[in-house]
């Protein structure tokens, strides 16, 4: 590292009484080795909304409400240094023992670790109206450009093998759109009230690059972008990324539902949310307008990513709704267990 570095790093360190021994950078954070221990520096750009974020996560992760890497105060007091438009905040270091590259690893804690984050910092429920008619806006601008594709597609003489490929798939996932609607459009209960879901903390940007594991210990990591939210959105999204992100052979999306489940047990409504918002994926239509807007088109790419975004989703959306409908069927018996009980106590 050069002089340079060192000179504003030896000045960051100064608010927190650190000398430094090494620096070494990593990735995007620096390493500062010093005889009180190792830590993470970093260097962002941050507005006073994020700040305000880490801020809020601090006080809970302090509190031992949550299980999160924060910022670590300076000797003022402060988790945050601004510099004109840049901000520094000094971390504890982990030595991660699992490699960024074992996306299966990393995915088993990172959804067992955001279902953790939304169970401790659960709120009651709030009206979610107006969740749903964005929705059904989010599912109406997939839909146009599905039925853009298509009728470009059908207008051709003879339509490109990547054009006939998602012409053969193209009724499931219009029909699967259809059910979405039908449902999010139904913002309004039996009894003609306003649908309600729970609230939580929210990350904003699940991935397993903001997940770091040392052994046994997983916790999460950059807040920046976290606020109180519904938190179904966020692990419907999180199902969603993973079907892109891991191969179909290698993941056991039951498992991966039942660390979620097992840690945040999901409501009647909440998992309807999940099971619906699943069937308009949005890498689906990123590809159709990544293959549009492409001026040269290699057809085997995309004829070979069409078809494994579309396996691998089948197989993850039929592995989660077969165990809904298993705890599903598990809690009727239950039900109809205790009422036959409760009409032979009754009897006797």
């Amino acid at each position: 590292m050069d002089q340079k570095d060192s000179s504003w790093i030896n000045r960051i360190l100064f608010y927190y009484d650190l000398v430094p021994i090494n620096l070494a950078a990593e990735g995007s954070l620096t390493r500062v080795d010093t005889y009180s221990g190792r830590f993470a520096l970093k260097r962002k750009v941050l507005n006073d909304r994020q700040m305000r974020a880490l801020q809020t996560v601090y006080a809970l992760a302090r509190r031992l409400v949550i299980d999160a890497v924060c910022p670590l105060p300076t000797k003022y007091g402060d988790l945050i240094i601004r510099d004109r438009e840049t901000s520094y905040y000094l971390m504890p270091w982990f030595q991660e023992t699992v490699d960024a590259s074992n996306l299966p690893e990393r995915y088993r804690h990172l959804f067992h670790k955001a279902a953790q984050l939304h169970r401790q910092t659960m709120e009651r429920k709030q009206e979610c109206a107006a969740l749903y008619q964005a929705m059904v806006r989010v599912l109406s601008q997939r839909q146009m450009i599905w039925e853009h594709f298509l009728y470009t597609a059908e207008h051709h003489v003879y339509p490109s093998p990547f054009e006939q490929t998602v012409l053969q798939s193209a009724f499931i996932y219009l029909e699967n759109m259809q059910r979405a609607r039908e449902f999010f459009s139904r913002d309004k209960d039996e009894e003609g009230k306003s649908k309600e879901m729970r609230r939580a903390l929210c990350h904003g940007r699940l991935t397993p690059l903001h997940l770091l594991i040392e052994n046994e210990r997983s916790c999460l990591t950059n807040f920046e972008n976290s606020e109180d939210g519904f938190f179904i959105v966020e692990t419907a999204a999180l199902f969603e990324q993973a079907a892109v992100m891991l191969e179909q052979k290698q993941t056991d999306w039951r498992a991966l539902y039942q660390s979620y489940q097992s840690a945040c047990p999901l409501d009647e409504e909440e998992r309807g949310f999940l099971q619906h918002f699943l069937l308009f994926p949005s890498a689906h239509a990123n590809l159709l307008i990544r293959y549009s807007q492409s001026e040269t088109v290699d057809e085997q790419w995309f004829v070979s990513r069409w078809t494994r975004l579309c396996e691998t989703h089948q197989f993850m959306y039929t592995a989660i709704t077969k165990m809904m409908k298993e705890e599903q069927k598990r809690k009727d018996e239950l039900r109809k267990q205790k009422e036959a009980a409760e009409k032979k106590e009754a009897d006797d």
